[in-house]
């Protein structure tokens, strides 16, 4: 009978200490959800032919795009392993699948404070309407931005807005070319995003900002098409680094040949997800390093 109690006692031990263990760890892998203070994340998803990329720090998480609809359970499990649960903003560059795709899927499966987009929704897509009808039904805080809006996230993670145009230069139908562009700035490294936009939009931004587009790198719009990623462009960003999400052997051939050519004229290196994987970038503000997947 006292061996007994004494194995009863063993495996009651042996439960706690293993209980203990995984409520230590997942509690670990909780706190190491957001980066220490001082530290930002920009994680370039790995989703296809699509766009969704995570940033954090200390004090918020983003994600910007959700890629395609066919991927959305895939971003979800990203984002679950990753240990995200919250999401303080989801920005949307435009109503296209490949950027608005698991937008539905996300919101199903964390807790979004607040949806950012263009305003502009596509008619075609039942996924755009379904969110205008969440957000009209009060299921979604939805906020329209435009050029001149700034979002502030802590007191170290600025965005500031610099398309569409607030009398929006291209015509609705014109997803691409309507794309949210910004500007993210953490001290001295900053990033630009651009959405899907293509040659008319980039040639509109140089005109107005001209030296404001500096950035440390770029989101390459549209996948590295060729419909994007002017000379004139990629010279007043001047990118250190430049990004492009884009899926394995699809037909659209993206990166494009050219404007692979054209980084590798102006000595800008490139890293895409079709080859590299997941990529991410860690900076403290002035310095930053990349890890990529592959």
């Amino acid at each position: 009978m006292k061996r007994f109690l004494q194995i009863i006692l063993m495996i009651i031990l042996a439960v706690a200490a293993y209980s203990y263990a995984v409520f230590d760890f997942a509690s670990e892998a909780h706190q190491a959800a957001l980066p220490p203070q001082g530290q930002l994340e920009v994680k370039m998803l790995d989703v296809g032919h699509g766009d969704a990329i995570l940033l954090r720090t200390a004090a918020a998480v983003i994600l910007v795009d959700t890629g395609d609809y066919k991927h959305s359970e895939l971003l979800v499990r990203r984002l679950k392993n990753l240990g995200v649960s919250k999401l303080d903003a989801l920005i949307i560059t435009h109503h296209h699948l490949d950027h608005l795709g698991g937008a539905i899927k996300v919101l199903q499966n964390f807790d979004v404070q607040n949806f950012y987009d263009n305003g502009i929704t596509n008619s075609q897509s039942a996924i755009s309407q379904e969110l205008v009808k969440m957000a009209a039904s009060g299921k979604l805080r939805r906020q329209v931005l435009r050029d001149g809006a700034s979002l502030q996230f802590g007191d170290d993670l600025k965005l500031k807005f610099l398309a569409p145009e607030l009398k929006r230069r291209f015509p609705e139908k014109d997803l691409n070319n309507n794309s949210l562009v910004f500007k993210l700035q953490y001290g001295d490294f900053s990033m630009l995003f651009t959405g899907d936009i293509e040659a008319k939009a980039e040639h509109a931004l140089v005109k107005h900002y001209s030296s404001e587009l500096h950035s440390t790198v770029l989101k390459v719009a549209h996948h590295g098409s060729g419909t994007s990623s002017t000379y004139n462009f990629l010279q007043a960003v001047q990118p250190g680094l430049a990004l492009i999400s884009c899926g394995e052997k699809e037909k659209y051939n993206h990166p494009n040949t050219k404007v692979l050519g054209t980084f590798q004229h102006l000595q800008i290196p490139v890293k895409f997800t079709s080859r590299d994987g997941e990529i991410t970038i860690w900076a403290d503000g002035g310095k930053y390093h990349i890890v990529t997947e592959k």
